[in-house]
């Protein structure tokens, strides 16, 4: 009897402890998610991950679909909504709702154009130190653009 009350707690303590971190994505997920809802920008939640690599866990990527015309707005809501989920992480540790922030170090956004049968897909890199100061409107988006035009690759 007394053993299993302490599978069932030890059980329970490693339940809490795994729930902080599903809940620290899932609501770094969400908040990549609404943003760029909120610009009508697309994307999946199967379409952003962290790095699945123990060396890429400090990576963040994110695929946005865009119209033919605007996917230099779809690059950029990409990124603002990936700086706002970091904003957000940030928030809930300040008021104690989570013990460590989910935040990636580099930012991966890209955007699937449909100009021809097979999209067209840019691809661009931006460190969250850049990310967060555009999302802050400490710089603008075309100063952020020309900070990350060489990690801009079209496929």
């Amino acid at each position: 009897m007394m053993a299993k009350r302490f599978k069932i707690s030890v059980f329970t303590i490693l339940l809490l402890l795994g729930a902080e971190g599903l809940f620290a994505n899932y609501a770094f997920y969400r908040t990549v998610t609404n943003t760029c809802k909120s610009y009508r920008i697309t994307t999946q939640e199967g379409e952003m991950y962290f790095g699945r690599e123990e060396n890429n866990k400090d990576k963040f990527y994110l695929s946005v679909n865009s119209n033919r015309n605007n996917f230099e707005m779809a690059l950029i809501v990409g990124f603002v909504s990936v700086g706002q989920a970091i904003k957000h992480q940030r928030y809930l540790v300040k008021k104690g709702l989570i013990k460590t922030s989910t935040e990636p170090k580099t930012i991966h956004v890209t955007v699937n154009v449909p100009i021809t049968r097979d999209n067209i897909i840019i691809s661009a890199s931006a460190t969250a130190e850049q990310v967060i100061k555009l999302t802050d409107g400490k710089i603008d988006s075309a100063e952020f653009m020309r900070l990350i035009k060489n990690s801009i690759v079209t496929l």
